[in-house]
């Protein structure tokens, strides 16, 4: 009994939440924001690269744009998987709380 509800308590680390987020109906999500973030950091290293070795201030602006572009996509990858990893932890909390209800309720023999 006591087990039950120390692993029911125990929660998830952020690995787990991970894990569980590359599984089930809306992994995808999780595989596209993966891929879009690889992909913009190489364009993002490219574009860094292209700004140190432009020698004119006009192709310079242009490199620095792709930059900046590049902070913004990160920004909205990042936000995007931390609301997945809330939603995820939020049900796991859902999950928690309705196991406790169904012990308790053994325990008690209540209906």
């Amino acid at each position: 009994m006591q087990k039950e509800i120390e692993l029911i308590d125990r929660g998830e680390g952020y690995f787990d939440l991970l894990k569980a987020s590359l599984h089930g109906r809306q992994a995808w999500i999780t595989y596209y924001l993966w891929v879009l973030g690889l992909a913009t950091l190489a364009l993002f290293i490219y574009c860094l690269t292209s700004y140190l070795a432009s020698e004119s201030v006009d192709s310079s602006l242009d490199w620095v744009l792709g930059l900046i572009a590049c902070m913004f996509v990160f920004t909205l990858i990042k936000l995007i998987a931390f609301e997945q990893m809330l939603k995820f932890e939020m049900l796991r909390e859902l999950k928690r709380i309705e196991l406790r209800l169904m012990l308790k309720n053994r325990i008690t023999g209540d209906s």
